[in-house]
Protein backbone atom coordinates (compact mmCIF):
# COMPACT_ATOMS: atom_id res chain seq x y z
CA UNK A 1 0.00 0.00 0.00
CA UNK A 2 1.12 3.86 -0.42
CA UNK A 3 0.34 5.21 2.96
CA UNK A 4 0.36 8.87 4.02
CA UNK A 5 1.38 9.27 7.71
CA UNK A 6 0.56 12.53 9.12
CA UNK A 7 2.26 12.63 12.75
CA UNK A 8 3.70 15.64 14.00
CA UNK A 9 6.48 13.72 16.42
CA UNK A 10 9.05 12.22 14.84
CA UNK A 11 9.93 9.45 16.72
CA UNK A 12 6.71 7.81 16.34
CA UNK A 13 6.63 8.32 12.83
CA UNK A 14 9.70 6.69 12.35
CA UNK A 15 8.57 3.71 14.38
CA UNK A 16 5.14 3.70 11.84
CA UNK A 17 7.70 4.34 8.95
CA UNK A 18 9.99 1.53 9.73
CA UNK A 19 7.35 -0.94 10.25
CA UNK A 20 5.24 -0.33 7.63
CA UNK A 21 8.10 -0.36 5.38
CA UNK A 22 9.07 -3.81 6.70
CA UNK A 23 5.99 -5.10 6.02
CA UNK A 24 6.27 -3.66 2.32
CA UNK A 25 4.64 -0.84 2.19
CA UNK A 26 5.63 2.52 0.71
CA UNK A 27 5.11 5.58 3.19
CA UNK A 28 5.19 9.32 2.71
CA UNK A 29 5.66 11.10 6.12
CA UNK A 30 4.25 14.81 6.74
CA UNK A 31 4.10 16.85 10.38
CA UNK A 32 1.31 19.05 9.77
CA UNK A 33 -2.52 18.30 8.49
CA UNK A 34 -1.65 21.26 5.75
CA UNK A 35 1.52 19.69 4.60
CA UNK A 36 -0.18 16.41 4.78
CA UNK A 37 -3.72 17.58 2.37
CA UNK A 38 -1.30 19.18 0.22
CA UNK A 39 0.47 15.52 -0.08
CA UNK A 40 -3.09 13.89 -0.52
CA UNK A 41 -3.77 16.32 -3.33
CA UNK A 42 -0.35 15.94 -5.11
CA UNK A 43 0.07 12.52 -4.80
CA UNK A 44 -2.26 9.29 -4.68
CA UNK A 45 -2.18 7.06 -1.46
CA UNK A 46 -4.16 3.71 -0.63
CA UNK A 47 -4.96 5.19 2.74
CA UNK A 48 -3.63 8.16 5.47
CA UNK A 49 -2.88 7.51 9.18
CA UNK A 50 -3.44 11.09 10.84
CA UNK A 51 -2.79 11.84 14.11
CA UNK A 52 -5.37 14.08 16.26
CA UNK A 53 -2.73 16.57 17.97
CA UNK A 54 -1.17 18.19 15.48
CA UNK A 55 0.79 21.65 15.26
CA UNK A 56 -1.61 24.15 13.15
CA UNK A 57 -5.11 22.77 12.24
CA UNK A 58 -5.88 19.67 14.44
CA UNK A 59 -6.84 16.38 12.74
CA UNK A 60 -10.30 16.39 13.61
CA UNK A 61 -10.61 19.92 12.57
CA UNK A 62 -8.65 18.92 8.93
CA UNK A 63 -10.56 15.16 8.51
CA UNK A 64 -13.35 16.40 6.32
CA UNK A 65 -10.56 18.17 4.11
CA UNK A 66 -8.63 14.84 3.83
CA UNK A 67 -12.22 12.87 3.36
CA UNK A 68 -12.81 15.18 0.30
CA UNK A 69 -10.07 15.56 -1.07
CA UNK A 70 -9.18 11.98 -1.95
CA UNK A 71 -10.44 8.70 -2.01
CA UNK A 72 -8.39 7.06 0.20
CA UNK A 73 -9.41 6.29 3.70
CA UNK A 74 -8.72 8.42 6.92
CA UNK A 75 -7.11 6.74 10.08
CA UNK A 76 -7.12 8.57 13.08
CA UNK A 77 -4.47 7.89 15.96
CA UNK A 78 -4.72 9.60 19.23
CA UNK A 79 -2.98 9.70 22.62
CA UNK A 80 -6.34 10.68 23.96
CA UNK A 81 -8.72 8.46 22.95
CA UNK A 82 -12.71 8.82 24.56
CA UNK A 83 -15.85 8.04 23.05
CA UNK A 84 -16.29 11.69 22.08
CA UNK A 85 -13.42 11.53 20.26
CA UNK A 86 -13.96 8.45 18.65
CA UNK A 87 -17.64 9.66 18.03
CA UNK A 88 -16.56 12.65 16.41
CA UNK A 89 -13.70 11.00 13.92
CA UNK A 90 -16.37 8.28 12.71
CA UNK A 91 -19.37 10.91 11.91
CA UNK A 92 -16.56 13.27 9.94
CA UNK A 93 -15.07 10.38 7.90
CA UNK A 94 -12.40 8.49 9.29
CA UNK A 95 -12.82 4.40 9.05
CA UNK A 96 -10.84 3.79 12.18
CA UNK A 97 -9.57 5.39 15.35
CA UNK A 98 -6.33 4.12 16.95
CA UNK A 99 -5.56 4.79 20.39
CA UNK A 100 -1.67 5.46 20.64
CA UNK A 101 0.55 3.40 22.28
CA UNK A 102 -0.28 0.68 19.79
CA UNK A 103 1.57 -2.19 18.73
CA UNK A 104 3.30 -1.87 15.07
CA UNK A 105 1.19 -5.29 13.76
CA UNK A 106 -1.91 -3.80 15.34
CA UNK A 107 -1.36 -0.09 12.92
CA UNK A 108 -0.91 -2.54 9.94
CA UNK A 109 -3.84 -4.33 10.50
CA UNK A 110 -6.35 -1.46 11.05
CA UNK A 111 -4.81 -0.08 7.69
CA UNK A 112 -5.39 -3.07 5.40
CA UNK A 113 -8.87 -3.32 7.31
CA UNK A 114 -9.72 0.45 6.12
CA UNK A 115 -8.77 -0.69 2.73
CA UNK A 116 -10.78 -3.41 2.72
CA UNK A 117 -7.60 -6.22 2.63
CA UNK A 118 -8.37 -7.65 6.27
Amino acid sequence: MRILVVEDDGDVALVIRRSLEAAGHVVTHEFSAEAGLAALKAGTFDVVLMDNSLPGAMGITALPQFVAASPAPVVMMTGHANEDVQTDALLLGAKALVAKPFEPGEIQAVLEKAVGKA
